[in-house]
């Protein structure tokens, strides 16, 4: 050794001996105190020093089993050290602490040697910490380096070691120890890096995370690879160095490639639409005891180890995106489709499109846009007649074009398009199968809007709730729901009236594997059996033989369900369901309202095309394996009722006749001839309704629009005195926008 290079290391090696003396003296000094009680109260530093429990990450799975994501703030998953390749746990005893198994906590020759390399440093650079002491750095004190410090933790160490097992506490260390990434262990270091199970690492993957421990930003071969190859080539030497390989062996290990970029198998955060909805279920749903506020439910959630079990059924929502897929029409304005399925039974959510890619949108259409349901809120007025008392082979007038009376709103009067072109009475069966607008308006009016609110909420529908949404054109959709809760009130009907809400989590285990959670569904009665099974038996019909056809699903599976199409044809739906799963689709524009006109290959959209079509396909790749179920049929039923609104215009007659039973004769156009009967009751008996046809309807702009829309609608307003049709408002409450433009 030349010597310049002999004096300038004594003179650093005397400077360094000088500087450690001072700062030893200063720091025994300082620490005084605390080493004397460190020294002194062994009795209670047991319980000073307990290590805390781990935090781990809690994991997602799918009702088949199969892994969803992890929930995670420190990616760690904790391991048994027996599952921990000896390869692995060799590597990094090498380089960290050889001799861990043979002393107390403090490794003295380790320090020694630590020292004669920070003289050769020519500064104080750490080193000769054993893994116990790393483990109260990690665990009970900071990681600043100074001789204030170490020797509290000599002393917390030696302690440890009389509390804990080696194994304990070299497990504890394989666990907690930082490898960069967010990689808190060896398996969530093995994921990061290798995409293995750590069970899965040799020799070659050992020694390069053994090499990252000492400085995780500077070896981390994926950013720094030179440095990251260098490193565990020092590993390799160690390795060899105590005997734990062969030169060939060692290496090996250097010529091994290093992995280039990061490769965790499995997601660490929510990846998608449904799996969102489930962390904000488990963040506020009260009913899953995780804590009584917000905070401590996500460190539970983040931290807890917890396993998530969700009712999500991989295959139907891979069939749902396939469905999408194919179906959707790649248009340049950017429609796109959302879709909800839930078991019928007990509405446990089995699959959810909420719209684009989550990665890129991010908004759930499915739970968060509020979109106008057109004709599919139809159902929930015909179910409202049910209750009332009436049956499906009851009969309504369908003449088209019919208005109403709006004083003091706007427009005035409310027109709406959409039935039969003659004056005729048909069932309520008949006209659902049309989707009848001027049926339903007036059916809204004999069981009063309000009532079918109600019936609404008791099936889940909670965005229409106040008493001013009892307006003319609430039968046609006006007012917004989320598809979602369509499936699971719809799912309600196949359910023999009982709802349930629609719920995400199936149960979850503890980090020890304890259930803490199981899911019951809360069920309701929503309406009668009797109501639930006309309903199913009116809409089956409606698949068979209505707008609905194009969204029978094969295999012979009975399906009921209905089509909506929002005014402009702006939202386009189909809701229906199978004695297994109900399923809503949406089609429209997820960030604003623009008409699907002209929409390539398809041409004007309506809930009997696209929505239709997908919910066929989605239900019939579903229902491939499964047996046929025929719905259940109502019990034995009558009718004939003529459904009327008190007020309304039945018909107008030349002839000097009596005015039939529930009738008055009126002038309606001022010309002196009493010769226009209006309703005087709601429903009258068929045998007793006169059958006599008016004249047709007088001739409308043939350009108007198919609803339109009441911005202003009072309560009570007056049926206008028209020839042939038109009901009166007996909604409360003043009046709403927007319509539905029928199936």
């Amino acid at each position: 050794m030349p010597i310049l290079r002999v004096i300038k290391r004594l003179s650093s090696l005397g400077l360094v001996l000088v500087a450690v003396s001072l700062v030893f003296t200063a720091t025994i000094i300082t620490i005084a105190p605390q080493v004397a009680r460190v020294a002194t109260s062994t009795s209670s530093v047991a319980a000073d020093i307990e290590l805390q429990e781990l935090t781990e990450r809690s994991s997602m799975y799918a009702a088949d089993g199969s892994f969803l994501t992890f929930l995670v703030d420190e990616n760690r998953q904790t391991v048994d050290l027996e599952d921990i390749p000896q390869e692995v746990v060799m590597s990094v005893l090498a380089i960290e602490d050889f001799d861990f198994y043979q002393h107390s906590g403090v490794n003295y020759r380790a320090v020694f040697r630590a020292a004669l390399a920070n003289v050769n440093s020519g500064s104080i650079e750490g080193g000769g910490s054993t893994i116990t002491q790393q483990l109260v750095k990690m665990n009970l004190l900071t990681s600043e380096q100074n001789l204030g410090r170490k020797i509290p933790e000599a002393f917390l160490a030696r302690q440890l070691e009389k509390e804990y097992t080696k194994d304990e506490l070299l497990e504890r260390y394989l666990n907690s120890v930082y490898f960069g990434s967010n990689a808190y262990g060896v398996q969530a270091a093995a994921e990061t890096y290798f995409g293995k199970d750590v069970e899965d690492l040799g020799w070659e993957e050992g020694a390069m995370l053994a090499g990252i421990i000492s400085r995780p930003g500077a070896y981390d071969p994926t950013v720094n690879a030179d440095r990251a190859r260098d490193r565990r080539s020092v590993v390799a030497d160690r390795l060899l160095a105590v005997e734990l390989v062969d030169e060939e062996l060692a290496e090996s290990i250097k010529r091994a490639p290093l992995p280039a970029e990061r490769r965790v198998p499995r997601s660490i955060k929510p990846n998608d639409y449904y799996v969102q909805e489930a962390l904000e279920a488990l963040l506020d749903d009260p009913e899953i005891p995780l804590g009584e506020d917000r905070q401590t439910r996500f460190n539970n959630i983040y931290y807890g180890g917890l396993k998530i079990h969700l009712f999500l059924d991989p295959a139907a929502q891979a069939a749902a995106l396939k469905a999408r897929d194919e179906i959707l029409p790649d248009d340049p304005r950017g429609f796109t489709s959302a879709l909800a399925a839930v078991d019928t039974h007990t509405s446990a959510v089995v699959a959810m499109v909420g719209g684009p890619e989550f990665a890129r949108e991010q908004f759930n259409i499915a739970t968060q846009g509020l979109r106008q349901p057109g004709s599919s809120m139809k159902t929930f007025v015909l179910a409202a007649a049910f209750e009332a008392g009436y049956t499906a082979k009851d009969t309504i007038r369908g003449d088209s074009p019919c208005e109403f009376d709006n004083p003091g709103g706007f427009p005035d009067p409310y027109k709406v398009k959409g039935g039969t072109k003659s004056y005729a009475f048909q069932s309520l069966a008949a006209v659902t199968r049309a989707s009848n607008n001027c049926a339903f308006v007036r059916l809204g009016q004999v069981v009063a809007n309000d009532r079918v609110i109600e019936t609404a909420n008791k099936l889940g529908i909670e965005t229409i709730v106040n008493p001013s949404d009892a307006v003319l054109s609430l039968p046609l959709g006006s007012k917004e729901v989320y598809a979602l809760d369509m499936a699971a009130a719809y799912a309600a009907f196949g359910n023999d009236g009982i709802y349930n809400e629609p719920s995400y989590i199936s149960h979850i285990e503890d980090a020890e594997g304890n259930v803490i959670y199981e899911n019951r569904p809360d069920s309701r009665r929503a309406v009668s059996v009797q109501t639930a099974r006309m309903i199913t038996e009116t809409l089956e019909g409606n698949v068979r033989s209505g707008t609905g056809t194009k969204a029978r699903v094969s295999g012979g599976h009975p399906a009921a369900g209905k089509t909506g199409t929002a005014q402009n044809h702006e939202d386009a739906w189909f809701v229906g369901y199978t004695d297994y799963i109900t399923t809503a689709v949406w089609m429209g524009h997820p960030d604003e309202k623009i008409p699907m006109r002209n929409v390539r290959g398809w041409g004007n959209m309506f809930g009997g095309k696209v929505p239709a079509h997908i919910f066929s396909q989605f239900n019939s790749d579903y229902h491939v394996d499964l047996e046929p179920v025929a719905f259940v049929d109502p019990e034995p039923f009558g009718g004939g009722k003529r459904l009327k609104v008190a007020g309304e215009i039945d018909f107008c007659s030349g002839s000097p006749r009596e005015a039939p039973d529930g009738t008055e004769r009126v002038d309606t156009d001022g010309d002196g001839r009493i010769d226009c009967f209006r309703a005087l009751t709601t429903t009258t008996e068929s045998t007793t309704t006169t059958t006599t046809v008016p004249p047709p309807p007088p001739p409308t702009d043939p350009n108007a629009p198919s609803t339109t829309v009441p911005t202003t609608q009072p309560a009570n307003a007056a049926v206008r005195t028209t020839v042939p049709s038109g009901p009166p408002v007996t909604s409360s409450g003043p009046p709403s926008s927007g319509a539905g433009a029928g199936g």
